[in-house]
């Protein structure tokens, strides 16, 4: 299967349908020609009913230094090549029948090959400076029994998501920074504490889980989920977008749309519906989450946006303290942590 993608202003976009199944994705550049965020990645193996989604972000402060410059004279920076490099290993690794889908060697497989051709020693290097940093969010899943079973694999700040019906959006990946809270991730930018590179040591972190079919199954880089006021407010935009679109790619074109009139930076997402009898099923069965959310998060925070910081700031946490529990019941623990 090969889907050749759309494109809409600065942003690429892709859709595909099948039986019980539908699938998006969206990537948008903040600055034309500069964008560090590599394509979407979503692979789909039928004979084993699996598959693969991930995304993949350059880190720019990270990996400014230049990479070269194309056969037109445009000049790369290592982050841009970084997350694109990493892509198409991950998707080598992927689609190899004979390697094992674990953590620890897909980390070796990034790490042998990523700089591989590429790097000339560098005499002096700075203290925040990597050699091709990128951080990378994959879902790999596999159908069966009227489940989906996933493992979790990522490194950096980019996210992995289920999404159920009834209980909406559920984090599955812990972002690799000191600071673990959602909100607080929203109202400062910590370093990352791990992320893909060449030439330095980095992990890629796991996890496994599962959920009753039908869901949703979500990768995103921060230009999705960074940029709105609350965490429960990217759910909003979701169910929002899906409501109004007529089919997977008219959703994706809503994606694109409402991402640009926030974000601030490039953005990418790889949505997979698994288990609804069709595109008309995934919207209805989030009408009463989305109605739920406009409620008690989306025209609460419009409300105060209109009333000064103080009634904000207020509305913000008691959105949070609303929404966290369930958003946050499926993370992994954190390291060291006693739970």
């Amino acid at each position: 299967m090969d889907v050749t993608p759309g494109a809409r202003g600065t942003a690429r976009l892709w859709h595909y349908t099948e039986e019980a199944l539908a699938a998006v994705a969206v990537w948008t550049e903040r600055i034309a020609g500069k964008g560090e965020d590599a394509d979407p990645l979503v692979l789909l193996h039928r004979p084993s009913r699996s598959g693969l989604l991930a995304v993949f972000d350059g880190v720019g402060g990270a990996g400014r230094a230049p990479a070269g410059r194309t056969p037109s004279g445009q000049l790369r920076t290592q982050a841009w090549l970084a997350s694109r490099r990493a892509r198409a290993l991950v998707e080598e690794w992927f689609t190899d029948a004979t390697t094992a889908i674990a953590p620890n060697v897909l980390a070796a497989h990034l790490g042998n090959r990523l700089g591989a051709g590429v790097l000339r020693p560098r005499r002096i290097r700075g203290k925040l400076q990597r050699e091709l940093p990128t951080t990378f969010a994959g879902l790999i899943f596999e159908l069966a029994d009227g489940q989906a079973a996933w493992q979790v694999l990522w490194a950096g700040d980019s996210r992995c998501y289920v999404a159920e019906p009834r209980g909406g959006l559920q984090q599955l990946s812990l972002d690799d920074t000191e600071a673990g809270d959602a909100l607080e991730l929203l109202l400062q930018d910590p370093p990352m504490t791990n992320l893909v590179q060449a030439g330095g040591p980095f992990q890629i972190r796991g996890s496994r889980g599962s959920a009753r079919l039908p869901c949703l199954l979500i990768t995103a880089t921060d230009g999705f989920f960074g940029y709105v006021g609350t965490p429960a407010e990217f759910e909003y935009a979701l169910w929002e977008t899906l409501l109004s679109a007529q089919d997977a790619m008219h959703w994706s074109v809503l994606l694109t749309e409402k991402v640009q009139s926030y974000t601030q930076d490039d953005a990418s997402i790889a949505i997979v519906a698994l288990g609804f009898e069709d595109f008309s099923v995934v919207r209805a069965s989030f009408r009463a989450r989305f109605d739920r959310l406009r409620e008690e998060h989306a025209e609460p925070m419009r409300r105060a946006a209109a009333g000064g910081r103080t009634a904000l700031v207020e509305t913000r946490k008691r959105s949070w303290l609303a929404y966290r529990e369930y958003y946050e019941r499926r993370l992994p623990p954190r390291e060291g942590s006693d739970s």
